[in-house]
């Protein structure tokens, strides 16, 4: 859900700051809530308003009155000064919006208070851009619930405009202290997050507690409750793990400034990096692994296969090792076994590893690690998948090698690449790289250490 909204309105008749202020008053005193307020079209009106009702001392905190960005770091403390002016209208009221976010956002933290509001406009009658003809502002609560309104005015009556945009931030304010203390009514009931510090300075959070009729808003308030505390704690790194059932939770989750992650079948993970420093929360899996499988046959023959359909035209029609993409779980051996078996209907078992590439630019930008293993077949017999093969055979080490594709031809239909030859040559001929199970230091099934084979003699 977004947290701006546009709002047309019309100047009425209004000199009463009693009138104004009343019901936001009211609505901090009975919430037992604080406010600081930061102003600029408005000119202290808001301010005023809320310091009129009797007992506003319980509520009021500080702000400031600040006209032009370039002026305003002296008040404010933090220079929020944009580096070039913006191109037109629109621009200039997107600014608006980001303008008072950032200040509200900042000064709230910097104050301790429960809310504060940031107002920022132009109100009339005349404007620096020649698509505006009428008075506008920007309007942001923050606070247990956040909410922003761009009023658009459609007079440019300066006096009027002022007084219209105080009573909107005004009525905006009071709507958000009342809904804060109606979501944390219903939110006593039960708590929707779990929570684990982690051994990095962060926090792992988890939607347990949500269901389907579960309001948003109860999710959004604890969110934003929690991250108050992490930031007051100096937390870092935020893993919000959210549930499919929980999905509608992940705009609220995106406006409080959380990313996507990635997202499975079940959930999306979604993290926000509290301090103010570039992110080291380590990116998701962006490596895919493939392995291929040199099998041989108690004649020393090759499998070779053509695939039905080559992931790259140039290679449609070739003669190929069988393997495919490894499945989570799975070790290299295991992935070519179920590969070959898949496709051909040959078993085998694993000799050792021949070759390793790294490759990138894959599909979803992803990473690609090819690895070539050694097979012995255990049964020979091909019985070819016709969905996912052309065809399969066995071939002698002299049949390959005369399949080698002149490197400048443009079509390898019926060839092996230089490539792929290389490689089995020297599994032929060449030492392997051994593999040894060994335990899983997190538990879980046993993991394999790969090395390369000690020379003779060698301790």
């Amino acid at each position: 859900m977004d947290v701006f909204r546009e709002v047309s309105m019309s100047p009425q008749p209004t000199n009463s700051l009693t009138e104004l202020g009343q019901e936001a008053g009211l609505a901090l005193k009975s919430a037992g809530h604080n406010v600081a307020v930061f102003e600029s079209t408005t000119a202290g009106l808001i301010q005023a308003a809320l310091q009129v009702v009797p007992g506003a001392s319980s509520y009021t905190t500080c702000g400031a009155v600040t006209y032009g960005k370039e002026h305003a770091a002296a008040a404010l403390g933090m220079d929020l000064s944009t580096s070039s002016k913006p191109s037109d209208g629109a621009a200039y009221k997107s600014s608006k919006i980001a303008w008072t976010q950032s200040v509200a956002g900042h000064k709230r933290r910097e104050v301790g208070a429960t809310w504060c509001i940031c107002e920022s406009g132009a109100c009339g009658p005349t404007f620096n851009y020649s698509d505006i003809t009428a008075g506008f502002t920007a309007i942001f609560v923050t606070g247990p619930v956040e909410r922003g309104i761009l009023v658009q005015s459609d007079s440019n009556d300066r006096e009027a405009n002022m007084w219209m945009f105080a009573k909107a931030a005004l009525d905006l304010l009071a709507a958000c202290v009342k809904e804060a203390a109606a979501t944390k009514a219903e939110a006593s009931v039960e708590t929707l997050l779990s929570t684990r510090e982690d051994r990095y300075g962060g926090v792992e959070v988890e939607v347990t507690g949500f269901e389907t009729s579960t309001p948003v808003r109860l999710f959004a308030l604890e969110l934003r409750q929690g991250l108050e505390s992490w930031i007051a704690k100096g937390k870092k790194g935020i893993w919000l793990k959210v549930p499919l059932q929980a999905a509608s939770c992940v705009g609220s989750a995106v406006t409080q400034g959380f990313q996507f992650h990635h997202a499975k079948q079940d959930y999306v993970l979604l993290t926000r990096w509290l301090p103010d420093t570039p992110s080291s929360l380590p990116k998701y899996s962006f490596t895919q692994i493939g392995v291929g499988g040199i099998v041989l046959n108690s004649k020393g023959e090759v499998l070779m296969v053509q695939e039905r359909v080559s992931p790259i035209p140039q290679f449609q029609g070739s003669w190929k090792l069988p393997g495919g993409l490894a499945d989570p779980g799975e070790d290299f051996a295991e992935t070519v076994a179920r590969e070959v078996q898949e496709e051909t209907g040959v078993t085998g078992s694993l000799s050792g590893v021949v070759s390793i590439r790294h490759s990138h630019g894959f599909r979803f930008s992803q990473g690609d690690i090819y690895v070539v293993v050694k097979m012995q077949a255990t049964t020979e017999e091909i019985t070819l998948d016709p969905h996912e093969l052309l065809d399969a055979q066995w071939m002698s080490a002299e049949v390959i090698e005369s399949l080698v594709a002149d490197p400048s031809t443009d079509s390898l239909d019926g060839k092996v690449s230089a490539n792929n030859w290389n490689v089995i040559s020297n599994a032929l001929h060449g030492s392997l790289i051994e593999g040894t199970v060994i335990p899983n230091s997190r538990g879980g099934k046993p993991s394999m250490l790969y090395t390369a084979p000690k020379p003779t003699g060698a301790l």
